[in-house]
């Protein structure tokens, strides 16, 4: 009995010693461009370790904001660092609202994430968020085709400038 009192005992200090768990949420992106949010809320008082992740198809733009709203002291969330992959947000504190933006960072093609790292108030609390993706403009096949044409038609002018004509006289 008292070997079970111990280990229902050492299994209640391990799981409320433990470091919170990171949320790890997919978002999905269009990627032709356009936005997507994101938000997370709490009930009770703890560290906030959250990762949102999305994949993009091709290279583009990626621009961003946070905002966490202090209500009464009584659900107040301290936000500590938003960033995109390695790129920082930047934190704006004016009032009783907390914003974070991200103004512009380029990024590739594939997977990528938006960590928010920080503490819940008393009784919790909510922030939320709002991706922006613009993908690096390409030129569409036709475009390609003309540019191409162009070229064929000044190295074809270039090519029938060079001939030399020799006129003989008997």
């Amino acid at each position: 009995m008292n070997k079970f009192l111990l280990g229902a005992a050492l299994a209640t200090v391990t799981v409320l010693a433990a470091p919170a768990s990171a949320a790890v949420i997919t978002l999905s992106v269009p990627g032709t461009g356009g936005s997507t949010g994101f938000t997370q809320s709490s009930n009770t008082s703890g560290v906030i370790n959250d990762e949102f992740q999305f994949t993009v198809p091709v290279a583009g733009d990626a621009s961003g904001s946070l905002i966490s709203i202090d209500l009464s002291g009584a659900f107040d969330v301290a936000i500590t660092k938003v960033w995109l992959d390695a790129i920082p947000f930047h934190q704006d504190l004016t009032g009783s609202e907390e914003k974070w933006t991200l103004a512009s960072a380029n990024i590739g093609a594939g997977p990528h994430s938006i960590f928010v790292e920080g503490t819940w108030g008393t009784n919790g609390g909510s922030y939320s968020g709002t991706l922006n993706f613009l993908p690096a403009a390409v030129p569409e096949p036709a475009a390609w085709a003309l540019m191409i044409a162009g070229f064929g038609l000044v190295g074809g002018t270039m090519r029938s400038r060079r001939r030399v004509t020799s006129v003989t006289y008997a």
